[in-house]
């Protein structure tokens, strides 16, 4: 696996799990299809191209209305390429954070997966471990 940097926006807590998700406007269009993987216990991966912290915001709501937060067992946050052009990261750490307490989930973020030229490959499906 290729390694790349990350920082925790929760306390840090040791965490392994298998990783699910991508970016974040497609990966919910495979919410009701048979295609929606199993979540529970996994890292739920996010990452976005486009939308300001509005449409964030509504993707994270109808991702809490699958149990998404609820049931996996840490959240890891890519690249979100508008929210930071639009220097709303500040923002988007707050949303996450929020999902976060709510369901007692460790949260790390990496600014070196999602949508740039200088992107880094992200083992979907492959067991992560963090520390």
């Amino acid at each position: 696996m290729i390694a790349f940097h990350y920082c925790w926006l929760t306390s840090p807590v040791p965490v392994t799990g298998i990783a699910v998700g991508g970016n974040i406007r497609c990966f919910l269009k495979l919410t009701g299809t048979p295609y929606w993987p199993e979540i529970t216990n996994k890292i739920l991966f996010l990452e976005a191209n486009g939308g300001k912290i509005e449409k964030i915001a509504a993707y994270f709501a109808q991702l809490d209305q699958t149990g998404a937060f609820k049931n996996c067992g840490a959240i890891l946050l890519g690249l979100f390429t508008t929210i930071q052009a639009e220097k709303q990261t500040e923002q988007l750490d707050e949303l996450i954070r929020f999902y976060a307490e709510q369901y007692a989930k460790p949260v790390l973020k990496t600014e070196q997966i999602g949508h740039s030229t200088d992107s880094l490959p992200f083992p979907i499906g492959e067991e992560l471990s963090f520390v």
